[in-house]
């Protein structure tokens, strides 16, 4: 893969921003489902997942060009998301994870691919694969440097990029939504995780989280809450903010 990123510093001795809104999908998720659904099988009747937010709208994209559907399974909040996001798939609402993971079972039976990014750990290689592509960009051009930070979702993101940087020295933070005050794509994971099959569950102990604060989420946006987690850091400048579908603002 040949990944291109692009990284600013919005205010001058504040965090830098990996704008992964520029991907072609709206997200890194691209990048990461660039290199996953190299294993679909040829007879595929569709793409499914339990998603509100980046994988579906990856999955969307990919589905269209190969000419088949793609199936959302989220709750109200992550439908309206999705249709703001352009979402051109079905988005089909569900009210529990189990209910959402049989769904998902039916569809695969049926011959739909379903990637299970809450449990599948190829996902960090893919992850580790545009990471490394990072790791130059940030080595030769940003220094200064030495934090990552990004939302915490499936923990694919924040473990493959751990595997990248960490044995540079780098640290890299998985930020949790807060309980009550959800943030699309993002979830707790002391609250909302599967056990031992869980994709993050053998990186838990390794890769630290930390959890939004009421005044770093309080109804914020992905980025907004990561800008403020990365504000609030001792040395901001030396923090780059991961922002899976984030777009740099005129003149930043």
């Amino acid at each position: 893969m040949d990944a291109l990123f692009t990284l600013t510093r919005p205010d001058e001795n504040g965090p830098a921003v990996l704008w992964g809104g520029t991907c072609e999908s709206g997200s890194l998720k691209y990048l990461t489902y660039e290199l996953c659904l190299d294993a679909v099988p040829d007879d595929a009747r569709g793409f499914v997942e339990i998603s509100g937010s980046s994988t579906a709208l990856a999955l969307d994209v990919f589905g269209r060009k190969r000419g088949l559907p793609t199936v959302a399974l989220t709750d109200a909040s992550g439908r309206d998301h999705l249709m703001s996001r352009g979402f051109r798939g079905e988005a089909r609402t569900i009210t529990s994870l189990e209910e959402a993971r049989e769904l998902c079972l039916q569809y695969e039976q049926a011959g739909w691919f379903w990637p299970k990014q809450f449990t599948n750990v190829a996902l960090v290689r893919c992850v580790e694969l545009w990471g490394s592509h990072l790791l130059r960009e940030v080595r030769e051009n940003w220094p200064e440097i030495r934090y990552l930070v990004c939302g915490f979702g499936t923990g694919a993101t924040v473990a493959g990029l751990h595997r990248v940087f960490a044995p540079l020295g780098y640290s890299v933070i998985g930020l949790q939504a807060r309980e009550g005050d959800p943030v699309p794509g993002w979830r707790n994971y002391a609250r909302q995780n599967l056990g031992d099959q869980d994709l993050f569950h053998r990186f838990q102990e390794e890769i630290p989280l930390s959890t939004a604060s009421e005044a770093e989420s309080s109804g914020a946006g992905a980025l907004d809450s990561l800008l403020r987690y990365a504000n609030v850091h001792a040395h901001p400048e030396q923090v780059l903010v991961i922002s899976h579908d984030g777009r740099p603002r005129p003149g930043n």
